[in-house]
């Protein structure tokens, strides 16, 4: 084998989508251990690879890692493309919303929102019993807030294990409205 063949460097390059076909941006992306992260419009690339046959894996929370073999051949582009999958779930995230003095639960009716890099949820708050719930969540951290009228939002960062139900309520207080100018 010549030099030139031996030094013969390779590239891994591809996108990920979701599984409505969207580009994901900001999913983990490693090749032989080495770390990268996917752009805005889900590209990746690894480049300077020896021929050989690497490791390739990509994982989101709240997505099935993925991981799969190519094999390079010389002075060549491979081109892999990821599909993520949802992962299911078991755990749940409940509460009740409540009135910060009265600890009555709030009537105003609202809402309460769940954000997390790869899902968005709302759910309206029971006007009778201020409860909220939010099932089949896959373990991880979630954003919850929320948003009735005429009081203030509250927001909450919290971690749900696999199987767990996480009760995490909310006591929250009446907005002080400015009066009119004029």
């Amino acid at each position: 084998m010549s030099d030139k063949e031996s030094d013969a460097e390779t590239s891994i390059t591809g996108h990920v989508i979701d599984e409505k076909e969207r580009p994901v941006g900001g999913a983990k992306v490693t090749c032989n251990g080495v770390e990268t992260r996917t752009l805005f419009d889900g590209s990746y690339k690894f480049e300077g690879l020896a021929p050989d046959l690497h490791i390739v894996e990509i994982a989101l929370e709240g997505y099935r890692r993925q991981r799969v073999q190519i094999e390079t051949e010389e002075a060549g582009e491979t081109v892999m493309d990821f599909h993520l999958e949802p992962e299911a779930g078991d755990a749940k995230i409940y509460g009740y919303v409540l009135d910060e003095v009265t600890k009555e639960p709030v009537r105003a009716g609202g809402s309460v929102y769940m954000f997390r890099l790869t899902s968005n949820r709302n759910m309206p708050i029971d006007s009778k019993t201020g409860y909220f719930e939010f099932i089949n969540l896959s373990p991880g951290t979630y954003t919850i807030w929320t948003s009735v009228l005429e009081y203030d939002a509250k927001k909450k960062t919290v971690i749900v294990k696999e199987g767990e139900s996480l009760r995490e309520d909310f006591l929250i207080r009446k907005a002080e409205i400015e009066p009119a100018l004029g």
